[in-house]
């Protein structure tokens, strides 16, 4: 039989798709047949018992699509399996009957569960990170401060070596001032100890 092929594409409230896929599961629910309706037409469809369900979340930055595709191959009793498209009457009429969970409700939750899902896991990632370079900078800081206390331990040092080369320094510049003052001033010395004996031999009135 010759391959039939409808496209429909619209912009719709979140209200309105709400009410068109619990139509959906409703029909799908109730019997073998149902009945779309898009752009002023109508279709109807025979529905195997067996169907081939494939669901698609993409998420790219502000901008989530998620599609839903049903599949399946005719019974083999149905009479005529290409469905027929007539144009549609307007029916007033909408289900409001909320309290009936459908298959694809569960779906529309499921991939909402999913997309909440990708961002708790996407935060927590950052929050990863976020703590690794603080312990990195954390490390980096206390390497810094081990640094910085033996640079002043070897400045303590080197002040002290540099105190004992000044000690060292002046005790040998008066050792070779008194040298200098021996040398020069032998007789002074030799007159003070002759001196010395005179005073000692000196007699007594």
């Amino acid at each position: 039989m010759p391959k039939v092929e409808i496209k429909r594409k619209s912009r719709l409230t979140r209200r309105e798709v709400s009410k068109w896929l619990i139509a959906l599961g409703n029909a799908l629910a109730d019997g073998s047949e149902i009945a779309l309706n898009s752009g002023g037409d109508s279709i109807e469809l025979a529905v195997g018992d067996s169907i081939e369900w494939e669901l698609e979340i993409e998420i790219d930055g502000d901008e989530t699509e998620l599609e839903i595709e049903l599949k399946w191959k005719d019974s083999p009793d149905s009479d005529d399996s290409s469905g027929s498209v007539t144009q549609a009457e307007d029916s007033g009429s909408d289900s409001d009957d909320d309290d009936e969970a459908t298959a694809l409700e569960a779906t529309a939750l499921e991939a909402t569960a999913l997309e909440a899902t990708a961002l708790e896991l996407t935060a927590l990632e950052e929050i990863g990170i976020a703590a690794e370079l603080e312990e990195d900078a954390e490390t980096k800081l206390e390497i810094a401060a081990e640094l910085e206390q033996e640079a002043a331990a070897e400045l303590i040092v080197a002040a002290a070596l540099e105190d004992d080369a000044d000690a060292e320094l002046e005790t040998a510049e008066l050792l070779e001032v008194e040298s200098l003052v021996t040398d020069d001033n032998p007789a002074a010395e030799g007159g003070a100890a002759a001196g010395g004996a005179a005073a000692g031999s000196e007699p007594t009135r």
